[in-house]
């Protein structure tokens, strides 16, 4: 296995954006995405998605290092992980954003 998901690689959708581009890809106001404190990581389907988040809970835990957000995203057949850690005040906060 290359990622704990089976030979599939890891490919990082979005990292840091400006504030135009967060604008125009429908980004939230405040994003962690805007001081580069986040990333989108794409999934094969919902397997492998229940994985990633399962793989980033495991490491969190294990390294006692806490995160912002950890949230699982599908806008029609496209699925993701939003994965957040910020310098400090971190949330820990778990969603489900499957539209």
């Amino acid at each position: 296995m290359l990622n704990g998901v089976g030979d599939i690689p890891i490919i990082i959708n979005s990292g840091y954006r400006s504030e135009e581009v967060n604008r125009k890809c429908g980004g939230a106001k405040g994003s962690n995405h805007l001081t580069g404190c986040a990333v989108d990581i794409r999934c094969y389907g919902p397997e492998q998605m229940i994985r990633m988040v399962g793989i980033l809970l495991d490491i969190a835990d294990g390294t006692k290092r806490d995160f912002d957000e950890l949230i699982q995203e599908k806008r029609g057949s496209t699925y993701w992980v939003h994965f957040a850690v910020r310098p400090k005040d971190n949330r820990r906060k778990i969603l489900f954003d499957c539209r």
